[in-house]
């Protein structure tokens, strides 16, 4: 039976556990510490955003779509677009040359990179207008409508395929010729474009290729009476297209309520994707009192399960009935992956 509760929170088993406090980790984190004791694993065949999020919305009705994209684009296409299935979210990355691959490197939102990225992306609309259109959406994310044809439905979210090579997203790309060709040519712009010469002068990483993803059609079989919490604009602003009902993260701390919830929170991932030395303390401390002590307070209070999502081989269940198992050793992070008892 699927859980009442269903919390992603990529990235927590990828935290560098060494530049983290061990105070924190074994006194500081009660509610993460009784899941990490307490809980079941539960298989998982989900590791990327998009998949996490299919099954969380039930939309996958064979092993093959999970691995399509969540049609995120659609929510920002016009009225008269939103079933053309021609929309994908783009931002600008860098592809580094590897050994036998080319591994995608994010590019930084500063002002200086906003900044290249915005003429590039303009410059490269005034070349391809012909084959779509192009518009801002946030700082460094941008739309693609493609005029000719459908969009492809391969590419996983940006946060997925950071750190990694991008050559199996490239040979999937082929199979839609206009696509690939379309892309090439993109390609070959942003490398021959003067200002990523400059870029390098300066010592910045060369924006010579862009990571596109969100493209599908919107499914019509979500059920609306989902409660949605979630502080990332692009997946609210989804999930308000499918009909949901949705609310900040910090809005947990008020009863929950509703039937059903689906709790989403990328910022563990985002600071692991970001490149950018920091440290995670403070924001698990966050995640600590704001999402996971509101939850567990839900399974007492209304007798709820929950099912924590962490793309990794397999997911974490608590039930109510997980408190009873006060056997089990106190547990932190510090003690995965041999920290969950089956069963």
């Amino acid at each position: 039976m699927p859980a009442n509760i269903q919390l992603v929170l990529p990235g927590l088993f990828d935290l560098p556990l060494s530049e983290l406090s061990p105070r924190l980790l074994s006194e500081q984190l009660p509610a993460l510490n009784r899941i990490l004791r307490l809980a079941n694993t539960r298989a998982n065949s989900a590791f990327t955003i998009d998949a996490m999020l299919r099954q969380l919305l039930a939309l996958d009705s064979s092993a093959a779509e999970t691995a399509s994209s969540l049609p995120l684009a659609q929510a920002y296409a016009a009225p008269e677009r939103r079933k053309s299935n021609r929309q994908l979210l783009f931002r600008a990355v860098h592809l580094r040359p590897d050994l036998h691959n080319a591994i995608i490197v994010p590019i930084s939102h500063d002002r200086e990179d906003l900044h290249d990225i915005i003429i590039l992306i303009n410059d490269l609309y005034d070349i391809f207008n012909v084959d779509c259109d192009i518009s801002a959406i946030d700082e460094g994310m941008f739309l693609m409508d493609l005029k000719a044809f459908e969009a492809p439905a391969h590419y996983p979210h940006i946060l997925s395929v950071l750190g990694k090579p991008a050559n199996p997203y490239i040979e999937q790309s082929r199979q839609h010729l206009q696509w690939y060709k379309l892309l090439n040519e993109m390609q070959m712009f942003l490398h021959a474009h003067d200002l990523n010469r400059d870029r390098e002068r300066r010592g910045r990483l060369a924006i010579n290729s862009l990571w596109f993803w969100g493209g599908g059609r919107v499914p019509d079989n979500v059920d609306s009476r989902l409660a949605w919490y979630c502080d990332d604009p692009v997946l609210s602003r989804f999930a308000t297209s499918l009909g949901l009902t949705t609310a900040s993260l910090e809005q947990l701390s008020e009863p929950v309520d509703a039937a059903a919830v689906a709790v989403v929170d990328l910022r563990l991932l985002e600071l692991l994707k970001s490149g950018v030395a920091t440290d995670f303390g403070d924001l698990l401390l966050d995640i600590e009192h704001s999402l996971l002590q509101p939850l567990l307070k839900a399974i007492d209070r209304e007798r709820k399960d929950l099912r924590l999502r962490l793309g990794h081989d397999s997911d974490l269940q608590m039930t109510p009935v997980s408190a009873l198992k006060f056997w089990r050793r106190p547990r932190s992070l510090a003690d995965w992956p041999s920290a969950i008892d089956n069963g």
